[in-house]
């Protein structure tokens, strides 16, 4: 049997499943309408887009997936970007979901990039949020974690101070929490304390060898860019760039948010997607 699901599903209709062949855990919300896989970023994890599945789950069949290496995903064989792209392929395969909505944030974009790049049957449309798809754009901090030796002892500490006073706190924070940037900070630093250090520096190191930003103008399929207003990682600049680069981009910047706009302003965040795919 290729497909087994164990289910837990919350009062609020986010069903909690697993594809066991796979190893990738993942939230589901919506029975009927087109699919949409939510990819999130590097250190991140599948709760992320909480309200975006209670909000396009009404008329989607919505899958937040948790990127091989973080949560209950297994790193396997994905060590590299396109690695992760065929597991997301893969998973969309043995689920018989096609022409699919296809959302990736920071890293999850490359991943997204990718797959819509060598796969295009499989992808109708492409929503890149806050894209970490031109590694050499990206401010020389966020290599901090690849510097030989320190950036390793680095990323444990991180880790370590994040299960020591972050994670206490920010696993209080309910996933349907309203926005903000303290909280959701909080939440992020709580899970990125608990996934494993040598799969996050794996990749990590794949981001950075990424090679997608040379392909971009053969992404054909209606493609939406969103870019937070104060992003200091993937800045507007960096994601305008990448509208540019894709034919007929559009490009939608989230006011007041930082680089995760789905959730430091989930309200405005969803509006603007839900307008995008309504407005083909």
């Amino acid at each position: 049997m290729l497909f087994q699901s164990a289910s837990k599903t919350t009062p609020i209709g986010v069903a909690t499943e697993r594809h066991t062949r796979l190893s990738i855990g993942y939230l589901r919300a919506g029975d009927s309408g087109p699919p949409v896989i939510l990819l999130h970023g590097w250190g991140a994890f599948k709760e992320l887009w909480w309200s975006t599945l209670n909000d396009l789950g009404r008329d989607h069949r919505c899958f937040a997936l948790d990127v091989p290496g973080h949560g209950e995903s297994a790193l396997g064989s994905a060590a590299s970007i396109s690695a992760v792209a065929d597991a997301i392929g893969a998973f969309c395969d043995d689920l018989n979901l096609r022409e699919i909505v296809l959302v990736g944030h920071s890293m999850g974009g490359a991943v997204a990039a990718d797959l819509a790049i060598r796969r295009p049957e499989l992808v109708a449309r492409l929503v890149l949020v806050d894209a970490a798809i031109d590694p050499k754009r990206l401010p020389s901090y966020s290599r901090t974690y690849l510097i030989p030796v320190s950036g390793w002892v680095v990323l444990r500490m991180a880790q370590f101070l994040g299960r020591t006073f972050m994670r206490p706190v920010g696993l209080l924070i309910p996933h349907e929490h309203g926005g903000g940037w303290l909280r959701p900070w909080f939440r992020r630093a709580a899970y990125l304390s608990m996934w494993d250090a040598f799969a996050l520096h794996m990749l990590l190191q794949a981001l950075f060898s990424a090679t997608a930003v040379d392909r971009l103008a053969e992404i054909k399929m209606p493609t939406l860019i969103v870019g937070g207003q104060f992003d200091q990682l993937v800045t507007p600049a960096h994601s305008h760039r990448i509208a540019e680069a894709i034919p007929g981009a559009k490009y939608i910047e989230i006011s007041g948010a930082m680089h995760n706009p789905m959730d430091e302003r989930p309200r405005h965040f969803n509006r603007a997607l839900r307008g995008w795919l309504e407005s083909a």
